[in-house]
Parts: structure tokens; C-alpha cells; sequence
């Protein structure tokens, strides 16, 4: 652990030696945070083994193996297609868990900032790595800061701390403030923190801390101790899992039990129980999930979203609150001149007037470009979209710029000396209540109210006319007996697509709630703006969310759409709140203060430009810093979330259908109608690989007008459950039909018999389930939406048609496989019956029942 180092503020000796910088590098390490070390294979391989159904799997793979070397030890194809299974289930698995983290690792190769330092008494610019505490640093405008520092000089020095303190302003800087006890991060003027961005002035600083005793380390360290929750749809197939591998187990013995009380040999009890456990067990439905989140992944990447945790792209699909923070998200994050009020209108001056004067008292270098202080930028903006540039360095060209009075946090003001012909005049701009006016009016104070009472950051401007220079160039005669102009409003206007986007977010059952470090007033004006502070619903201060108690909050935050000034651990106790009422909360956030509270949300959402310890708490990372980017991330993952109950539908029909099959055929005494291998081939060949095209399937129209599904709900919910019953008795009835024709009827001079009996009922089975798929596609008909509507499904389920009847027709595989050979007639009853579910559902949809 490092301890911090604390330099003298009077020290004489321009920075370190190369010796003494050395030494600290070995004794307080690097100056960064320190990751989590990453996953070896074998923890990826434990972690995918711990699913129930591939145990099972594991388990009938080992006793085919037995059975084949009893019976057949030429021929251990069966545990081989088994084994296959569990493999590429593991594979995928890993695959998808190393792909999160490479995404994140594409996030953090940015290249290393360099930090300039005084080494050996001459200016240097060193990695921010190697920076160590005692090191000098020199702050200029655009700087990243790389450590904790105490100020020793500075001039006109503003710090963006954003990332710390929630603020949206600039933070002024103070070397001779002295500190109190009770003081903030923000408080401490005298101090700079390692993250934060110089928008204004120059400094020199003495390193007090690096690495995690930074104040952006210790909030790092600190997340390590909160663990990750578990995503809904992980608690959802966790469940799946235990009750699909109970009815396995479960079913495995009731045929070893059926077979033994029958008198068929321990050999051929175990195989039939195989079948059972592999007709119980969706094998593929872990590889549909996965390709369905991979799918996703791949989709909202490309909508500026970069997904962390595979499992959050359905998490975030039932989300029933979004807590964003407003700036930048929900605003623009740049400051804009959106009120200009002119006071002597009497005198012909117009706004455009007024906004030239304002123009005319800034610090305006052409080397600030865009991290200039952010209100000097917006008047820029404002007078170039008035003027035009070229029209503005015209005006500018009429007038010589004699001198500066620079802004500093005492006078709350500046003030610039132009001349004009054989004239001059002093332009001056700051707070209303700062300006020496020589005639004060009443009314001047009304306008200055009525636009603070809009939340707009309002400035006012005034001018001072000389017929001769002026005898003093002092603050205390320029800025004296002034002439009022005018004001203008400044504010961070919501982004346009917020207002839309919310509206979205609340017809598809979402709360939006606002959550941000600045003023209550202005928070306030942007919620009411865009639509989240509504009639009914109220704000409240982070003092005011202090004074409840953890039962109080609970009880009332369905009242609260803002919460404004709040601590990292108001956020914290706002997400628990909600959480404990039953709501899948998203965050947002992009400082170090955000971090503990992504990582306690269902899902954590950085912001692109945000602090690493930011995105590695979260889930995802918006490149874009949009709202509106969250509300398609929910889009896509309420699809995804679709499509897999889809394929859920599509599979488990076949399975239950299966087992209730093997299972009656058992207790009549006929036998396993289709073994563990024609299983397994069917769920691959017919049910698996088109079941992965339901993972492309486009979003239905109405599924952003739908509620959030709770996060308690099964995965069975919304009658799913009943589809796949009902289906399945469909299935079921029409395989024992073809089970009874193969038995019992003799078509084209071909005798009934077993194997046939196999053959047909393994194509049912294949086929029934292939035309089924259109079923899952959507609640309209296929008819309306077209078998060719999604092409991937349609090439994969004549691909899977077509490989079943290769199985049949080919004579290797077919004996491979105990299958026999089918006349035409048999061909044509196959096929009427397998299309008999599209008919059943079709008439379902048409009579909207389905």
C-alpha cells in the first residue's frame, strides 16, 4: 500500500532527482490503479461446467460409452455426438465470456497521457505512470491531471472535477485557501485531483498522492468489495436448468424402472434412459442464448453502446427505471447562450448589440479550441451563429485591444480596453451584483431574477466610454460608474432526441428518473423540459435525501423523478431503494462518484468519455454519452429477450413432446421409438441450428409499448407455458399416430414393422419441428410476414429438411442410425402430418388466439 507524501510548499528545489523520482517509483509503485487479474482457461471451463445440463450430459456420455463398448465396441458414435454437444456448449461459453472482457480491453487502449514535471530542475513530459509523490507538476490549459496535488501557484486556474463531484461548472482554484475539516472534494480549492481537466489557467503543484491513494484509487478499491449481482435471465435459466435436469434425472430412472419391471436387459434400460434424459434436455438452447446476446452485442455496438456483461442486453430490455445522470446524457453538455436581454432598447441597441459587447469582455485565444472555459465558449458560439465569423472579425477589426483585466473568483468580473478611432471604451462582464453601475435601476434587478428563477446562468455587461486614455488601468477605475447593457442567459440545453426518447422510455413502462451533482433549480428546468418531472412528481436535494431513513426512502421514492447535489452514497441508497420495491433499476454515470452505484444497479451504464473505474463497474459503455442510445439499448434487448423465449417455445415443445413419447411407448411395450443418437440429431439437425435464426428475428412492432417484465417473473410467463403444453400435445398425438401407421398399416406392399415404425417417427419428429419454427417467428401469420421474411431462417430449415431425408436415403447413414429405407407413399403421409402444426397455429392466430 502506498502512503501519501506531503511536500513544503516553500521548497526552493525545482522538482526531483532522476535518483530520488526512482526510488519513490520502487516504493509507492506505479502511478495507476490496479486492475483485476485476468481469467485463466480453467477458470472459464469450471465456470461452464457448473451448468446442470451439461453434467447430465457428461454423465449419459459416460454411460454410452459403456453400452457401445458392451454391445458395439466398433461403434461409439452415440456418446461421440453426445460429447460433441457438451463441447461446443463449453466453447461458446467461453468464447462469449473472453469476448466481454476483450471489449473492455479495446476501451482502456487509449494511449498513456504524459504529465510535464520538473526533473533534476528542468521541465520534462514523463509518462503519468511514473509521476511519484514529491514530483513538481505544471498544469496548462487541456491538461488531464495525473495525481492528487496541493497548489502552490496559480493563475486563473478552473478544473473540470465533473467526474468527481457531479458538477457541470468549473471549479476555481485557490493555493492560499485554507482548509476545513468538513470540506468536500469540491470544497478544496487548494487542491487538484488525479482525472480532472484543466479548462482555464496555469499551475504548478506538488504530488501528494498516486495510484489508489488517489481519490479516484480509493473508490477503485473500495468497488472490489461489492459483489456483482446476478442478471435476471441468469437467475431465469439457472431455474430452467434445475427443473429441465430434475425431469431428466427423474425421467432416466422411470425408464430404468419401467425396463427392469419389463425384463429388457440393464443395457438396453440404460439407453432408454439416455433418450429420456437427452428427449428432457433443450442441449442447444445455452448456444440459441448465447448466439442471441452475441447477436445483440454485435447490434448495439453498432449504435454506440459496447456491452460488458453478456447477460445485460436482456437485463436492460426490462429495465423499470433508468437513472441517468443530466449532464451530457440528457443535455448537451455544452454551455449555450440562450437568453440575450437588451436594457436600452430606447437607444436602438439590439440584442445582436449586447451579444457583441459580451463577445468583446472575453479571453478568447484561438489555442483554447474547445477546452476554453465553457461559458467564454459559448459566447463565441453565439456571436460567430450572430455575426458569422468572418462578419465577427470584421466588427472585431474596427476596435484595438489596448488591454486585460482577466476574471478572477474576488472581483467576479473582467474587464477589456479597446480603442476606437480617437476614442476608448472598457467593456466590462460578471455577475449582476458586481457590476458599479452609475445608474442602478429596479428593473434591471427584476430581469436579472426572472431569468435566475429560469435556472440560466446570468451574466450582465456594461461599458465605460473615455475621450482620452484612461488615467488608470485599474480595476478600481475601468470597472467603477459603469453604463448597463444587458444580460445573457447560459444554460446546458437538453440534447433534441432526449425529448422523444423519454416519451419512448414511458410508454414502455419506464420510470426515468434524473439524478445529478448540480443545482436543484436547474435540474429541475431540464426534468420539466423534457418530460420527467411531471404534475404529481417532485425533487428533493441530496441534504434533504440524508434526512430519511433507508424504510423512509423506500416508501417514498415512487414520488421522485430528480434528485439534486447528490453524495456517490446518495446514489447508492437511491438504486437500493428502488430495488427493494421491486424495480430492475439502470444507472448511468461517468466519474469516480458514479462507480459504486453502476456497480450496485441491475445494469451499470458508463459513459464513453468517462473514468475507466466508471466503465469497469458497469455493465456497458455508451460511446455517444445519449440517453436516447439507452432507449435503443432497450429496444434491442427486449428483442432479445423475445427471441429467446421464442426458441424456448420452439424447443421445448419437442422435448416434452419427445419424453411424453418414449415414455408411453415404454409403458405400452413397444419400446424407445427414436434413440438417444436420432435425438439428439433431430434437436441439432432440426431444432438448433434453426433455432439459432430466431436469434435474428426483428423486434415486434409493438414491443416498445409493452411493460418491462419483472424481474421475479418466470421465463414462462405471459402464457408461454401454456403454448408449449398445448404444442406439445400437438406433437405428442401426432407422433403416436405415426407411431401406430408404422406398426399397424401396410402401405405400397411395405409391411409394418419396428424399424419403420422408427423411421417415420423420427422424420415427424424432425420435420414437425422444423415447420414449427415459423410458428415462433411472431404472433402474426406467416402468411403475412412471409417464409422468406427471414432468409437465415429459411435456408437453415431447408438445410435441416434436407439433411434429415440424406439421413434416410443414404444407406450408411441410415444403418449408422437403425433408420430403413421409405416408400413414396411413406414420404407423403410424413410430410402431411408434419404440416399439420402450421395449419393448428395459423388458425389460432387468424381466430387471435395465439
Amino acid at each position: 500500500m502506498q502512503k501519501k507524501w506531503t511536500e513544503k510548499k516553500n521548497t526552493l528545489q525545482k522538482g526531483l532527482t532522476q535518483q530520488e523520482a526512482a526510488e519513490r517509483l520502487e516504493q509507492y509503485g506505479e502511478n495507476t490503479i490496479e486492475q483485476r487479474q485476468s481469467k485463466h482457461f480453467i477458470d472459464y471451463l469450471f465456470s461452464s461446467l457448473k451448468d446442470i445440463t451439461i453434467i447430465i450430459l457428461l454423465i449419459a456420455t459416460v454411460l454410452s460409452s459403456y453400452v457401445a463398448w458392451k454391445n458395439h465396441p466398433d461403434n461409439f458414435s452415440e456418446p461421440l455426438v453426445i460429447f460433441g454437444i457438451v463441447l461446443l456448449n463449453i466453447y461458446l461459453s467461453i468464447r462469449q465470456q473472453k469476448k466481454a472482457e476483450k471489449s473492455m480491453d479495446e476501451l482502456k487502449n487509449f494511449s498513456i497521457p504524459e504529465t510535464k514535471v520538473f526533473r533534476e530542475g528542468q521541465l520534462k513530459s514523463i509518462k503519468s505512470t511514473e509521476v511519484v509523490p514529491g514530483d513538481h507538476l505544471v498544469l496548462e490549459l487541456g491538461d488531464r491531471i495525473s495525481a492528487d496535488a496541493t497548489l502552490l501557484t496559480c493563475k486563473n486556474l478552473l478544473i473540470d472535477e465533473s467526474f468527481l463531484t457531479g458538477e457541470s461548472e468549473p471549479s476555481e482554484k485557490d493555493p492560499d485557501y485554507q482548509p476545513m475539516p468538513a470540506d468536500s472534494i469540491g470544497d478544496q480549492k487548494n487542491k487538484v485531483f488525479s482525472g480532472s481537466l484543466v479548462v482555464n489557467g496555469r499551475a504548478e503543484a506538488i504530488v501528494e498522492a498516486t495510484g489508489l491513494q488517489t481519490e479516484i484509487g480509493k473508490i477503485s478499491d473500495l468497488l472490489s468489495e461489492e459483489a456483482p449481482m446476478q442478471a435476471p435471465l441468469q437467475i431465469r435459466m439457472q431455474k430452467l436448468g434445475k427443473i429441465l435436469g430434475v425431469v431428466a434425472i427423474g425421467a432416466g430412472f422411470l425408464a430404468v424402472l419401467i425396463g427392469l419391471i419389463r425384463g429388457y436387459s440393464i443395457e438396453t434400460s440404460i439407453m432408454t434412459a439416455i433418450s429420456m434424459a437427452v428427449a428432457a434436455i433443450p442441449e442447444v438452447l445455452p448456444v440459441v442464448v448465447t448466439i442471441s446476446l452475441s447477436f445483440g452485442i454485435r447490434n448495439m455496438a453498432k449504435k454506440n453502446t459496447i456491452v460488458r456483461t453478456p447477460a445485460a442486453v436482456e437485463t436492460i430490455g426490462n429495465v423499470s427505471v433508468i437513472c441517468s445522470d443530466k449532464t451530457g446524457t440528457i443535455t448537451e453538455n455544452k454551455m449555450t447562450v440562450e437568453k440575450i436581454v437588451s436594457v436600452n432598447k430606447e437607444d436602438s441597441q439590439t440584442e445582436a448589440d449586447v451579444l457583441l459587447h459580451f463577445y468583446l469582455a472575453s479571453h478568447l485565444a484561438e489555442e483554447q479550441g474547445e477546452h476554453g472555459n465553457p461559458t467564454e465558449q459559448a459566447i463565441k458560439k453565439a456571436a460567430e451563429a450572430q455575426f458569422g465569423k468572418e462578419g465577427l472579425r470584421q466588427k472585431l477589426g474596427q476596435y484595438e485591444r489596448i488591454e486585460e483585466l482577466p476574471f478572477d473568483s474576488k472581483r467576479k468580473k473582467m474587464t477589456v480596453l479597446y480603442k476606437k478611432a480617437d476614442s476608448y471604451f472598457s467593456v466590462t462582464k460578471g455577475a449582476f451584483d458586481r457590476l458599479a453601475l452609475n445608474e442602478p435601476h429596479a428593473n434591471y434587478q427584476k430581469q436579472h431574477d426572472e431569468l435566475a428563477s429560469q435556472a440560466y446562468r446570468v451574466l450582465g455587461v456594461a461599458m465605460k466610454e473615455y475621450a482620452y486614455f484612461p488615467q488608470q488601468v485599474t480595476s478600481e477605475f475601468l470597472e467603477n460608474d459603469l453604463d448597463f447593457e444587458g444580460f445573457i442567459g447560459i444554460i446546458d440545453p437538453a440534447r433534441k432526441e432526449s425529448y422523444q426518447a423519454v416519451e419512448t422510455a414511458k410508454k414502455a413502462g419506464i420510470r426515468p428518473i434524473m439524478i445529478t451533482g448540480d443545482h436543484l433549480l436547474t435540474a429541475k428546468r431540464i426534468a420539466e423540459n423534457v418530460g420527467i418531472l411531471e404534475d404529481g412528481t417532485k425533487a428533493m436535494t441530496g441534504f434533504e435525501l440524508g434526512k430519511l431513513s433507508d424504510q423512509e426512502l423506500s416508501n417514498d421514492i415512487h414520488q421522485y423523478r430528480v434528485f439534486a447535489r447528490t453524495t456517490p452514497e446518495d446514489k447508492i441508497r437511491i438504486v437500493k431503494a428502488l430495488q427493494a420495491n421491486g424495480e430492475t433499476v439502470a444507472m448511468t454515470g461517468d466519474g469516480v462518484n458514479d462507480a459504486p452505484a453502476l456497480k450496485a444497479a441491475d445494469v451499470g451504464i458508463a459513459m464513453g468519455g468517462g473514468t475507466e473505474v466508471a466503465k469497469e463497474a458497469s455493465d456497458m459503455v455508451l460511446l455517444d454519452d445519449n440517453f436516447a442510445t439507452i432507449i435503443d439499448a432497450v429496444k434491442e434487448g427486449r428483442r432479445v429477450y423475445a427471441n429467446i423465449r421464442k426458441s424456448l417455445y420452439a424447443m421445448l415443445g419437442c422435448n416434452i413432446s419427445a419424453l411424453t413419447i418414449v415414455l408411453i411407448s415404454l409403458l405400452l411395450g413397444l419400446g424407445a421409438p427414436v434413440t438417444a443418437i436420432q435425438l439428439l440429431l433431430i434437436k441439432v439437425v432440426a431444432d438448433g441450428i434453426p433455432g439459432f435464426s430466431l436469434s435474428v428475428e426483428p423486434a415486434e412492432k409493438n414491443v416498445m409499448y409493452q411493460q418491462p417484465v419483472d424481474r421475479q417473473a418466470s421465463i414462462f410467463d405471459n402464457g408461454l407455458l401454456k403454448k408449449i403444453i398445448e404444442i406439445s400435445l400437438v406433437f405428442t398425438v401426432l407422433t403416436l399416430i405415426t407411431i401406430y401407421m408404422g406398426h399397424t398399416f401396410t402401405i405400397q406392399q411395405v409391411q409394418p414393422s419396428l424399424g419403420l415404425s422408427n423411421t417415420m417417427t423420427f422424420m415427424v419428429l424432425g420435420l414437425t419441428t422444423i415447420v414449427h419454427m415459423y410458428n415462433c417467428r411472431s404472433s402474426e401469420s406467416i402468411f403475412k410476414l412471409g417464409f422468406t421474411g427471414n432468409k437465415l431462417l429459411f435456408w437453415t430449415t431447408c438445410l435441416g429438411a434436407l439433411t434429415l431425408v440424406q439421413l434416410v436415403l443414404i444407406p450408411q447413414t441410415a444403418a449408422i442410425l437403425g433408420l430403413q429405407t421409405l416408400h413414396f407413399y411413406h414420404w407423403l403421409l410424413i410430410i402431411g402430418i408434419s404440416v399439420i402444426p402450421l395449419v393448428y397455429i395459423e388458425i389460432k392466430k387468424r381466430n387471435q388466439r395465439f
